[in-house]
């Protein structure tokens, strides 16, 4: 008979709650599967913000799989540097509302279509620039950077 495993990892306090379940999740998935996992995290944004940036440095730690970290307003998700972005907006649940930021490291050059300020080549760091209340003006957003970003976008009230 196959069941659930209890876990007890409550000794370890060097890690999040969310921390264990992404890494039990990354150990238990083959690498080759990992480009077509999508981890949505609910509850993960609109609290206590230490605890945000502990969510959005997860992001950074398992950059190898795709997690979404969701709010009753936005969604959060890390662009890695290694790849052009193709981001298919669902209008019906997203926008108009969205960013774009470096977290860790700074951009020399960051470049987008489907904005309604789309940036070009565009310098962006903590402390200077940072793509901040743009516009999703397109069903279709690209987004291409030296540096890893974070990408959020608003998501529409349907009640």
């Amino acid at each position: 008979m196959q069941g659930s495993k209890i876990s007890d990892k409550s000794h370890n306090q060097e890690t999040t709650d969310l921390h264990k379940c992404i890494s039990w999740i990354h150990r238990c998935t083959p690498d080759h599967e990992r480009t077509n996992l999508c981890v949505l995290v609910t509850g993960a944004l609109g609290g206590r913000f230490d605890h945000e940036a502990a969510n959005i440095n997860i992001l950074y730690l398992f950059s190898d799989m795709r997690i979404v970290l969701l709010s009753d307003d936005c969604l959060i998700q890390l662009l890695p540097k290694t790849h052009k972005h193709e981001i298919y907006i669902e209008s019906s649940v997203e926008g108009p509302h969205c960013g774009l930021f470096p977290v860790g490291a700074p951009s020399g050059s960051t470049t987008t279509t489907g904005l309604k300020w789309n940036l070009s080549e565009a310098k962006m760091r903590f402390g200077s620039m940072i793509s901040t209340s743009n516009i999703v003006h397109a069903e279709k957003v690209t987004v291409q950077s030296d540096a890893d970003l974070l990408w959020t976008i608003s998501l529409r009230n349907l009640t």
